[in-house]
């Protein structure tokens, strides 16, 4: 069976919630392969007019032990998300996104 596509660093890196964009109030809004976390309310909604999405996105906070859990992990694989940014930023010049990512490793077989 396959261990988590996390390590356990991730767990001490994320804060016990995790913010995520979301239109539905449920399901992760993401632009594959990224996913986008935040460690706020607040840096989720300063990101959505940036996201470009062309419906409204709203923060939703959940456990960061569940995102990371391994049925979190292959909803994310599901979405085709294979990198998560975490507080990501829009480049002002380029429009590119930028911050730290975490990488969501191939499930093992």
């Amino acid at each position: 069976m396959a261990t988590s596509g996390l390590s356990h660093e991730v767990f001490s890196f994320l804060p016990d919630v995790v913010w995520y964009l979301t239109h539905n109030g449920k399901d992760m809004w993401c632009r594959a392969p990224y996913g986008f976390f935040f460690t706020s309310a607040e840096a989720a909604t300063r990101f959505v007019p940036s996201a470009g999405a062309g419906f409204e996105l709203v923060p939703i906070g959940v456990q960061s032990r569940h995102l990371v859990s391994e049925d979190g992990l292959a909803a994310m694989r599901q979405l085709r998300v294979t990198r998560i940014f975490v507080d990501p930023e829009i480049d002002p010049q380029t429009g590119d996104v930028f911050g730290k990512i975490l990488r969501i490793e191939a499930e093992l077989n």
